[in-house]
């Protein structure tokens, strides 16, 4: 994959952030593979308290020994997110209050966050960071966003929607996740997780959905989507567009062991903290594969043993 110079330096600067120096350690072996997870009662309330031998997991169907076990007190959170600027006002105002809330109830000095918005091109507004007040100022969404994140959307995939001066249309998400994940999240160490606001309706990305949840994949991040749809986006794409954006999103949060919510006013506060509440009671299971066979992805599942429990965990793991 060919970068400008430009791109370079961003892309440097995005993926390489680490964690503060006092942050706890984890285990870091060449071979050992990390999967995160979380687990929920029959109330969807995360389960505490569970340990190595309370797991199984299987990749391509061989089980495999969890070696290494870490929780949400063990570990930094690197979170990015992404929010699309097209929609009403309104719309902009509760991703702006989503953003600055999860931010402000999360990032500690040892966790760091970044935030990309979408508007033709997926713009880097503010590199990962541990400080609150570039954070806040960045969740602003700013009509002047910053620098292009990644390589520039070419229009590779152009639709109705694209122009000469907006080759993937005015909404190239699938971009903006790929390379949140490829650029941000893909080299920390730790819990990771991606939180996208989005109506999922993607108009022409270089990447697909597919490209976009590997990557996520690939980073070991969940995502977690709010959708909105606007009145006015509702009327011109019609019911089947919308749909087909709730299923997008739909899609990409279970693959990667994420969840997904519609972002509606009244329910945003049981959003917040159903989020908030699966960033801080991750599981993050450590393991040296056994039994590999010579593919590039592998197929992941994860149980626990103790009866009437779910776990939410990505579904597929790819080689480096």
């Amino acid at each position: 994959m060919n970068f400008s110079w430009a791109t370079i330096a961003v892309a440097g600067a995005f993926a390489l952030a680490q964690p503060a120096p006092d942050t706890p350690n984890i285990k870091v072996e060449v071979d050992l593979v990390r999967i995160s997870c979380v687990v929920t009662g029959p109330t969807e309330a995360p389960v505490q308290g569970l340990k190595a031998e309370d797991f199984v997991l299987r990749e391509d169907g061989a089980r495999q020994n969890v070696e290494y076990l870490w929780q949400e007190r063990d570990l930094p959170l690197t979170l990015v997110i992404v929010a699309e600027l097209r929609g009403t006002l309104r719309d902009l105002t509760v991703h702006q209050q989503v953003a600055a809330r999860l931010l402000e109830h999360l990032i500690s000095a040892n966790d760091r966050a970044a935030i990309v918005t979408v508007l033709i091109q997926p713009w880097l507004v503010t590199d990962l960071t541990n400080s609150i007040d570039q954070l806040r100022t960045g969740a602003e969404f700013p009509n002047h966003p910053g620098r292009i994140l990644g390589r520039p959307c070419s229009g590779v995939h152009a639709g109705a929607l694209s122009s000469p001066e907006a080759p993937c249309g005015n909404n190239p998400i699938w971009n903006a996740v790929f390379f949140s994940a490829e650029l941000g999240l893909h080299r920390q160490i730790g819990r990771k997780a991606l939180l996208l606001l989005s109506d999922g309706l993607d108009t022409g990305s270089d990447y697909t959905l597919d490209d976009a949840t590997a990557a996520c994949q690939r980073a070991d991040a969940p995502v977690y989507a709010v959708r909105y749809i606007s009145d006015a986006w509702r009327a011109h794409g019609g019911p089947d567009w919308v749909m087909q954006g709730k299923r997008d999103l739909t899609r990409i949060a279970h693959q990667t062991g994420g969840a997904a919510f519609d972002g509606k006013w009244d329910t945003m506060q049981d959003v917040f903290d159903r989020i908030e509440s699966d960033l801080r009671n991750q599981y993050v299971l450590g393991y040296k594969p056994r039994s590999r066979r010579n593919r590039k992805d592998h197929r992941i599942t994860v149980q626990v043993t103790r009866p009437g429990l779910i776990v939410r965990a990505q579904e597929r793991l790819y080689s480096q």
